[in-house]
């Protein structure tokens, strides 16, 4: 029973923090996380505006040694185990775009802390094995519900942004079409008219 009460409390000690945040042309954003050592953090970013839709991440330990690191990309993910406990840097650059803003989705998840600590396997049931295992599965599930809420808001933004562009052409056709109509009217109207000499 003792084991079950450390498995359930293991299953509160993973948190989950979900951003929406702007980085501004030529800045850099870092958010801030302390982490114990030997716990596994994961984490996805997804630009949704701005530009061609890229920022360079780079995650940073303790030390400042990086941990993950990528240039010009509109999306990525990121698991890792935290090799020392202090605070680890996760930072957005936006220093490559002089004008335009992005708007920067980020989700973190950190837990799963070692299963050294919290039990031993000698003392856990099949049953609580199976608990641990489908909590696990949960907070994966999360975390892949999260990352495709951040793609399907990326891509309804692309979808409304076609859609108006192709409005605003449409409209620029047809006016094109409406003056063109009119001026091949008054052309011709000119041409067939008879000049009366008096």
């Amino acid at each position: 029973m003792q084991a079950l009460r450390s498995s359930l409390l293991f299953l509160f000690l993973s948190s989950a923090s979900a951003l929406t945040f702007n980085v501004d042309p030529s800045k850099e954003e870092c958010l801030f996380e302390d982490i114990q050592s030997g716990t596994k953090v994961s984490g996805s970013f997804q630009v949704s505006t701005g530009g061609f839709l890229d920022i360079d991440c780079k995650v940073s330990g303790p030390d400042d040694r990086a941990i993950y690191s990528v240039k010009k990309e509109t999306e990525g993910r990121f698991t890792y185990i935290a090799h020392e406990t202090g605070v680890y840097r996760f930072c957005f650059s936006n220093v490559m775009s002089t004008v335009t803003p992005k708007t920067v989705s980020f989700t973190l998840v950190v837990g799963e802390p070692n299963k050294s600590q919290v039990a031993k396997s000698e003392h856990v049931t099949p049953l609580e094995k199976s608990v641990l295992a489908l909590s696990e599965g949960l907070a994966q599930i999360q975390a892949e519900q999260e990352y495709m809420r951040m793609r399907e808001r990326a891509h309804r933004n692309t979808s409304e942004s076609t859609n108006a562009r192709v409005l605003w052409w449409s409209l620029i056709e047809a006016g094109a079409l409406i003056l063109m109509s009119a001026i091949q009217i008054f052309y011709l109207r000119r041409f067939f008219e008879t000049k009366s000499r008096v």
